[in-house]
């Protein structure tokens, strides 16, 4: 046998150790692919209705919170929201400072909530 060349097995250009590693090459490729089979590889970011009807209503919830802070942070010399408040209260709106109302909104659980008090 010259240079791994030999006349047996029909031209085989491999000896026996090369044929070993091509061996185990081929079991590091079926590991892999079971490893891709198993659960470590598995997407964590499934679309399920759960998880999206729940990101909705944090999503809803940080909007109203922009929303409402861009609200209370607006700008201080517009007084027009006095006048418009006047007119709720010509069209008969009930005034927030009665005692029924702040009872209502210091009971109301849900609004905790939303606010994360």
């Amino acid at each position: 046998m010259f240079n791994n060349i030999n006349n047996n097995n029909n031209g085989l250009l491999y000896n026996n150790s090369q044929l070993g590693n091509a061996s185990n090459v081929i079991n590091l490729a079926s590991v892999r692919a079971n490893l891709q089979k198993s659960g470590y590889t598995s997407n964590p970011y499934v679309d399920k209705t759960e998880i999206s009807s729940s990101a909705m209503e944090l999503f809803q919830r940080d909007m109203d919170i922009n929303k409402f802070t861009k609200i209370a942070t607006s700008d201080k010399e517009d007084t027009s929201h006095i006048e418009r408040v006047k007119e709720l209260f010509k069209e008969g709106v009930v005034d927030v400072y009665e005692d029924d109302v702040f009872s209502s909104l210091v009971t109301n659980q849900k609004l905790w909530d939303d606010l994360s008090l």
